[in-house]
């Protein structure tokens, strides 16, 4: 019986000390200084709930035990947050503390002087011109990035896929009312495993919070100005000029700046599946008076067993004035996806940022 009590007093006294803690929690009313908003998450690091413009007022909690971040050189602390009667949590790195006087402890303290290093990063035009000049990719921002695309029964390595990062999906046009425009919207990913596995590898399926399925998905390690991207629709010129590029091709993927695609070799088989030889697929940008080319056979190992790597996509998917490009290289046990990030002020005009496979579940 008393061992009955003392479990039950117990019991008592750990909810009591809970709902202390819950109360004692000190509010901080702060202004939100990222220009292209900041993500209110349903856990921090993971889940999305509502992105909070640049300029507004939240209360942030002074609890520091949710875990620290480092974005863009700048540390801080993952807080729970309200605004608008939401409650989630937030980087803090952003945040601008809205109360005088002096802090209540050395970790709010810590958290202005983040500020301060943040509104530099901003707001000040000086260190602003600075960092434009280190970094051209003002949208794909850290060396974080992931890719994938939306298929059923995925196999191969689940455990490098990262949920912890800031999850987007590309989507497309309206069908029924086309507006030219891709849409960059913000979600949850899950991965469901299969019960099933197949040559030794795992099944699993992605799954998002989105009703839609997406063109492709990618990932950064900071939130992206989803609400500033615009993306046209270029899967209509795709279809109509034919996914690969044949020898003798060429393809202006932007007239602005003048890149295009050019494609040398010699066709000895036709057909769905064409067969070439000394194949060449070379990037190529004319601008102020120089001509900068580059073979993609240094970016694009494999360009799969019809000798021609398809278009996926394109377009200014980082803000440096250059479209990104995703080929997919087809062969029978697999798919594989090569995502190009363009370099608008290097002499090489791509890196590869990403490949992503897609295995054939039945092949043993």
């Amino acid at each position: 019986m008393l061992q009955k009590y003392l479990l039950t007093l117990g019991l008592v006294l750990s909810s009591l000390s809970i709902g202390l803690q819950a109360q004692d929690c000190a509010w901080t009313p702060a202004e939100v200084t990222a220009s292209s908003g900041l993500i209110l998450r349903k856990a921090p690091g993971k889940g999305f709930i509502k992105l909070i413009p640049q300029g507004d007022t939240v209360l942030y909690c002074a609890d520091t035990t949710y875990g620290t971040l480092s974005y863009e050189g700048i540390d801080g602390f993952w807080r729970k947050l309200k605004y608008n009667g939401d409650i989630g949590y937030s980087f803090d790195g952003f945040l601008k503390v809205l109360v005088q006087g002096p802090p209540t402890d050395s970790l709010v303290q810590a958290s202005k002087n983040l500020v301060r290093k943040s509104d530099s990063l901003l707001g000040d035009e000086q260190s602003a011109s600075v960092n434009e000049k280190q970094s051209v990719h003002k949208k794909l921002k850290g060396d974080a990035f992931q890719f994938l695309v939306e298929t059923y029964n995925y196999c191969g390595p689940v455990q490098e896929i990262d949920l912890q990062l800031y999850w987007y999906g590309v989507f497309l046009d309206d069908e029924i009312n086309p507006t030219g425009v891709l849409e960059v919207r913000p979600l949850n990913l899950n991965i469901s495993l299969s019960k099933n596995q197949t040559g030794g590898t795992m099944q699993f399926d992605v799954l998002t919070d989105e009703e839609e399925r997406s063109l492709f998905l990618f990932a950064v390690s900071g939130s992206y100005p989803y609400q500033e991207t615009r993306l046209e629709d270029v899967l209509p010129i795709i279809g109509s000029r034919g996914k690969r590029l044949f020898p003798g091709q060429e393809w202006v993927l932007d007239a602005e700046s003048g890149l295009k695609l050019s494609a040398t070799g010699s066709i000895t088989k036709a057909g769905p599946c064409p067969e070439a030889e000394n194949y060449t697929l070379k990037a190529i940008l004319n601008q102020a008076g120089q001509t900068v080319e580059m073979d993609l056979k240094e970016l694009i190992s494999d360009y799969g067993s019809c000798y021609i790597p398809e278009i996926y996509w394109y377009g200014d998917l980082s803000g440096d004035g250059l479209p990104e490009i995703i080929f997919v290289s087809v062969q029978e046990e697999q798919n594989v996806f090569h995502f190009l990030r363009s370099e608008a002020q290097s002499s090489q005009l791509f890196t590869l940022q990403a490949v992503y496979t897609v295995e054939n579940c039945a092949t043993p």
